[in-house]
């Protein structure tokens, strides 16, 4: 007997778009690998975002394009191209987080992320706050040097909040110390809290910084244009990058945010500078989304990402 045969979005159990279930690391068989990461003990204003990974997985069934249908991937009306048709993707459920054991936390997040890619998957994160970024980045040393991309209404460089160094301030602080991490940039960074030391810090070490303003003055292809030349690419995008109008689902909402057709045209220009290797979505909030909005935008986004990421030759 053939099952879910119409393949309906309210039919089946939830996956990443439908995708097959793949608990079992070693028998990983894809050419990506959705992880998420349900852990907000980062978060010091608005917790919630770790039910994130499954609203946005429940979301994703609207676009179930790798369950029963007779063509896989989706047809984009932009380019007039068939995009992902042959590529296989997996869901490999969450990482076991526990409370309040950091350290093992972020051990079980980099093995897990190791372990995807010593099944040569590309790595796709399900956040989760953002401060799972940093044990993220610590899986793809391999790849080193590693040249990071960031969307973010926060510049995210804070060294510590009263000694702890793993908040969701943090994250590109930490991975700065990384030795195979090379290249940093930021798109979108706006946010009234930003911190001048922080600020000077990130350009000290290298990073180039985009706000929303500045991409607003330039255009999307103009930034693109000035972002350097990539070898291997991790992209980080928090939610909150976006404007809340049309991603309110987040715990540190700020004015003005990019939309979502600037979001694509990043993503997309940053797939031509070199190989993106893995990415995460963070800070998606589902306690404080409106009728899922946020992680069908999330879903959409992904998809699209993953469009562009496997359009280039690999």
């Amino acid at each position: 007997m053939q099952r879910y045969e119409a393949n309906l979005p309210s039919v089946g159990l939830v996956s990443f778009m439908k995708s097959p279930i793949c608990e079992d690391f070693s028998k990983i068989d894809a050419d990506v690998a959705i992880l998420g990461i349900p852990y907000d003990a980062g978060i010091g204003f608005r917790p919630g975002t770790r039910f994130g990974p499954r609203d946005i997985r429940n979301y994703s069934v609207r676009y179930s394009g790798w369950g029963s249908w007779k063509s896989s991937g989706y047809w984009d009306i932009n380019s007039k191209k068939r995009m992902l048709a042959q590529t296989r993707i997996v869901d490999c459920g969450d990482v076991d987080v526990a409370y309040y054991d950091i350290e093992r936390n972020m051990r079980l997040i980099t093995q897990s992320v190791g372990a995807i890619l010593d099944r040569n998957a590309l790595p796709v994160m399900l956040g989760g706050d953002h401060s799972v970024t940093f044990p993220i980045v610590s899986a793809f040393e391999r790849f080193g040097p590693v040249d990071i991309v960031h969307f973010d209404a926060h510049l995210d460089w804070i060294d510590h909040v009263d000694g702890i160094k793993f908040a969701n301030g943090s994250p590109f602080r930490r991975i700065s110390e990384l030795p195979f991490v090379r290249h940093m940039t930021h798109l979108g960074i706006r946010d009234l809290r930003s911190r001048e030391g922080d600020y000077n810090d990130a350009l000290k070490f290298g990073a180039q910084i985009f706000t929303r303003q500045a991409i607003r003055e330039l255009g999307t292809k103009a930034v693109v244009e000035q972002m350097p030349k990539m070898n291997n690419i991790y992209v980080s995008i928090d939610i909150d990058g976006l404007c809340p109008s049309i991603a309110p689902g987040t715990g540190s909402p700020t004015v003005d945010g990019l939309l979502y057709h600037e979001v694509r045209a990043l993503l997309q220009g940053v797939a031509t500078k070199g190989r993106v290797v893995g990415f995460d979505v963070v800070e998606v909030n589902p306690m404080l989304d409106l009728h899922g909005q946020t992680s069908l935008l999330t879903t959409t986004m992904i998809a699209e990402f993953l469009g562009a990421i496997f359009d280039q030759p690999r």
